[in-house]
């Protein structure tokens, strides 16, 4: 009789994962890391947090393009971005990721 496998397809794949190569960075940005303090609040905006009077006047606004809530949002995002992006590039600042 041949060997019984009870583990299931691939679960054994958890030993072959690839190393982090930290290495491939060289210099001072290689052991710079933002602080948890200096890195700014960031807080999720949600359908939930929105006050129903502003989510009616984005509908307004949405319906007058004929267009769907999520696709005027999207849009008016990729907006603001992009002025500020568009600043940013006249003050001669550089874009961090």
């Amino acid at each position: 009789m041949g060997k019984i496998h009870t583990n299931a397809r691939g679960a054994n794949r958890r030993g072959r994962r690839t190393k982090v190569n930290f290495g491939a960075r060289s210099g001072q940005s290689a052991r710079t890391v933002t602080p948890l303090a200096k890195t700014p609040t960031v807080q999720i905006l949600t359908i939930s947090n929105v006050p129903r009077d502003l989510l009616g006047a984005i509908d307004e606004l949405a319906a007058s393009q004929d267009r769907s809530r999520s696709s005027f949002v999207r849009r008016e995002l990729q907006r603001v971005v992009a002025e500020y992006q568009a600043k940013d590039a006249l003050r001669g600042l550089t874009p961090r990721n």
